[in-house]
């Protein structure tokens, strides 16, 4: 059993991981800024990203996992990683890094749902069903703002990159069926690397005319994605996801767009509207409703 002092170390960890990966979503609309397009940003993020989470594991040596256990990772990766990043860097071409971080914010919700229409023996209980209303509202008011606030300039972009949080809830409750013991390095880097190929696939169809100029705030914002939100980012979650439970590691939920806000805004210059507050504390209500009262197994 962890020491209280273990307890507070893997808390802070938490939340440095929710700084981290909550930090990625104005820096990947900087880039797309910049001139990279959104599926080329992706894939080569994706591409290095791959080869890195693999290197990663093979000096940490972690267990070469089986060929069945690797398939299993290459067909969740599709949902969970490219189908997500398809539509989130696709939809922040329109959409504020802070915005999307919130819009992403509501997939924890969206996992208990898919999780009750998949898996045997789940059942919402009536403060989940309140939670996850509540957290709907959220999404609701910031996709359609009340008339003179303006946070988008194209519907559309809100719309993917809430598709990207449905693609990732959906995949992860997939994985959580089919492998309750969880993913590895290894899996993680099948998963960047399924992909890399499904965008380089897309990009004749949805990109024909793709860029990916090499000036610095290009790379800077492409080695920053590498480096933290893939590499330490992933080192640290497998470093604590054996121990704190999935109550706690809901902290990383609450933590993401408070980091996206600050940096898009203060660092990197994004609008801020007072407005994605309000929809932010509804959708914060919606997660403790369900991440503390939400589900029990079993009738």
């Amino acid at each position: 059993m962890p020491t209280p002092e273990e307890e507070r170390r893997s808390l802070l960890l938490l939340v440095v991981l929710g700084l981290i990966w909550g930090s990625a979503y104005p820096v990947i609309r900087f880039g797309i800024l910049a001139g990279a397009t959104p599926i080329a940003f992706a894939a080569v993020r994706y591409a290095i990203s791959a080869a890195g989470i693999a290197a990663l594991a093979a000096v940490t040596r972690v267990p070469r996992p089986t060929a069945r256990s690797l398939g299993l990772s290459a067909a969740v990766g599709i949902p969970i990683v490219g189908l997500y990043g398809l539509l989130l860097y696709v939809g922040e071409q329109t959409t504020s890094g802070g915005l999307s971080s919130i819009l992403i914010a509501v997939a924890p919700l969206l996992t208990v749902l898919f999780a009750f229409a998949i898996t045997p023996g789940e059942r919402l209980r009536r403060w989940a069903l309140i939670g996850m209303t509540i957290g709907f509202v959220g999404v609701f008011v910031l996709v359609y703002p009340p008339p003179g606030i303006q946070l988008v300039t194209s519907i559309w972009g809100p719309v993917e990159v809430i598709g990207a949080a449905i693609s990732f809830a959906f995949g992860s409750v997939v994985l959580r069926a089919t492998r309750p013991e969880g993913e590895t390095l290894w899996g993680v880097s099948v998963q960047f690397g399924v992909a890399t190929v499904l965008l380089l696939a897309a990009l004749p169809l949805l990109e024909p005319h793709s860029a990916f100029p090499l000036s610095s705030d290009v790379l800077g914002s492409l080695a920053y994605l590498v480096v933290f939100p893939s590499l330490v980012g992933y080192a640290m979650y497998f470093a604590l996801h054996h121990r704190v439970g999935p109550g706690r590691a809901n902290v990383v939920a609450y933590v993401n767009p408070v980091a996206a806000l600050a940096v898009g805004t203060l660092v990197l210059g994004e609008p801020f509207v007072w407005w994605e507050l309000a929809g932010f504390a509804l959708i914060v209500v919606g997660l403790t409703l369900v991440s503390g009262i939400g589900r029990r197994p079993g009738g």
